[in-house]
Parts: C-alpha cells; sequence; structure tokens
C-alpha cells in the first residue's frame, strides 16, 4: 500500500476518529439537503478532493503538509461514505 498512504495510516493508526467526524457530517449535511443529484454532486467532490489529498501526498513537500492531507483525506473518506448512505436515505425517504 505505498501508493495510498492516506489508506494505510488509516488501518494502522487511531486516524479512523477523523474518518468518523467525516462520516457524521456527510450524513448530517446529506439529510438536510434532501436532494439526491445534489448528494451525487457533494459524493464526486469529496472523492475528487480524496483523490488529490493521495497524489499531493505521494510527492512529500513536508511532513506539516503530509499531516494536513493526512487529517483531510482521512475526513474525505468519512464523507465519502457518509455522502453514500445520505444518498441512500434521502432515496429511500422519497418513495
Amino acid at each position: 500500500m505505498k501508493y495510498f498512504p492516506i489508506f494505510q495510516e488509516l488501518f494502522e493508526s487511531d486516524s479512523i476518529i477523523f474518518m468518523l467526524i467525516g462520516l457524521v457530517l456527510a450524513v448530517c449535511i446529506g439529510i438536510k439537503m434532501n436532494d439526491t443529484k445534489k448528494n451525487i454532486i457533494s459524493l464526486i467532490s469529496i472523492f475528487a478532493l480524496y483523490v488529490v489529498c493521495e497524489l499531493v501526498s505521494n510527492i512529500y513537500t513536508n511532513y506539516m503538509t503530509v499531516l494536513i492531507l493526512l487529517f483531510v483525506g482521512t475526513i474525505a473518506i468519512g464523507g465519502i461514505i457518509g455522502f453514500l448512505i445520505s444518498t441512500i436515505v434521502v432515496k429511500i425517504r422519497k418513495r
């Protein structure tokens, strides 16, 4: 997993707490938006943020930048899962 340092750090440390923060925030925001199209757009944009964090963290500019990207990328993983959950919940509520 040397190409995915954020994923590797997620499984090796206690940074799962940050993922849970992102998950809860994304679920709350997604349910409040109550629109499937907006949830999908948010999901795509948060996924793009995660990809950018992974790509830039592979460059290793300095440790502070990598640390910030680690936190943002971990929260983005939680956001991806959260927007997926909120999209499903909104779809079910609209039926």
